[in-house]
């Protein structure tokens, strides 16, 4: 179930989490950083020291997804 969940559960709830967070906060660096520190603090209270890499790539999908939705924005707004 674990494994289930790395792979497929937490990268979309980072993807959507960068998405909902740049449409409440409109600022991607602010919601990147809050989804980095988000899984920081789950790594080293919930996962091992391991899950570190994983925090990384979340991370990225986050940048990912808080990015499409700002340049989306800023294409429907020319």
């Amino acid at each position: 179930m674990e494994f289930l969940m790395v792979l497929f559960i937490f990268p979309l709830v980072s993807f959507i989490a960068g998405i909902i967070g740049q449409i409440l906060i409109k600022k991607i660096y602010l919601v990147v950083g809050l989804t980095f520190l988000g899984w920081i603090i789950a790594t080293f209270t919930v996962f091992n020291d391991s899950f570190l890499i994983w925090v990384f790539i979340y991370t990225a999908l986050s940048l990912l997804g808080s990015g499409l939705v700002y340049y989306l924005k800023k294409l429907k707004n020319k």
